[in-house]
């Protein structure tokens, strides 16, 4: 990879000795700068931390795919510059667009999904509807950080989160026994009015 002049400089500047510089190997990182297109933002804790190393593979993948998709601006300038995310809560990954770049199973990407929503990296900050084709509405949290100590609490995940288009679960019907042989409440009350027409 070649230097650019004024990069080689600064890279000099910096420490880099004359020596290495004239021993540069084919194919090694040598540039220091990336375009905006090129560059995504992540906490270097989080690669680390414990609740990162237990995600897997395909849950570690969605989640870098997320941050690279984190539109990042900034204010101020030198010490005074800080970075803010413009569209987080609004990060959408389709399961059809990760299963053509990666591979992955419906199966596979739920539970990546499930997995990050319980360890703390991401909520579901609005539920896609299968009907509209409407994806997820996703947002980056930091509830990680406190993974495994008592402070710890996980996302919102699928189950607790409005459904986007007005769907609404339906209540869990009461078992029984009967219920177990797949006789229901409800099926029981409409036999019960049929008796009664025939009586």
């Amino acid at each position: 990879m070649r230097l650019f002049p004024a990069q080689n400089r600064k890279i000099q500047g910096r420490g880099t000795s004359d020596r290495v510089m004239a021993e540069k190997k084919e194919n090694w990182l040598y540039e220091t700068t990336l375009s905006q297109i090129e560059m995504f933002y992540i906490n270097k804790l989080l690669i680390r931390h414990k609740a990162f190393i237990k995600l897997t593979g395909a849950a570690k993948q969605i989640l870098l795919e997320l941050y690279m998709r984190l539109k990042v601006n900034s204010t101020g300038k030198g010490k005074n510059q800080r970075f803010f995310a413009e569209n987080n809560g609004e990060l959408k990954l389709t399961y059809k667009s990760i299963h053509k770049q990666f591979g992955y199973s419906t199966a596979t990407i739920s539970k990546a999904i499930d997995q990050l929503v319980a360890k703390g990296f991401i909520e579901i900050a609005v539920l896609g509807c299968g009907v509209k084709r409407q994806s997820h509405k996703i947002a980056l949290i930091t509830n990680w950080q406190e993974y495994g100590t008592d402070n710890f609490k996980a996302g919102k995940g699928k189950s607790n989160v409005p459904i986007n288009g007005g769907f609404k679960k339906r209540k869990n019907l009461e078992t029984t026994s009967e219920t177990k042989a797949g006789i229901t409440l409800e099926t029981k009350a409409v036999q019960g009015k049929k008796i009664q027409k025939i009586a």
